[in-house]
């Protein structure tokens, strides 16, 4: 999967909080995804991509099953 797919699959805010852990500027974490450049933070960025999007899925996961609990008690 390349850079841009993956973009396309960040929820809303993914590009703020990926700038923040990374310790870059959004418009780098943009231009990176968006293949328009190379740079020597990509290893950081990428890691903190990962981290957030697992964060995010795990997340993700609970609050569906709270949901699902929820709604088995009504």
């Amino acid at each position: 999967m390349n850079l841009q797919e993956i973009k396309k699959q960040f929820p809303r805010g993914a590009i703020r909080e990926i700038a923040k852990r990374s310790k870059t500027s959004t418009g780098l974490i943009s231009r990176v995804f968006n293949g328009e450049i190379k740079s020597p933070k990509e290893p950081e960025i990428l890691q903190a991509t990962a981290e957030y999007l697992a964060e995010y899925k795990a997340k993700k996961q609970k609050a569906k099953e709270a949901l699902n609990d929820a709604l088995q008690d009504i």
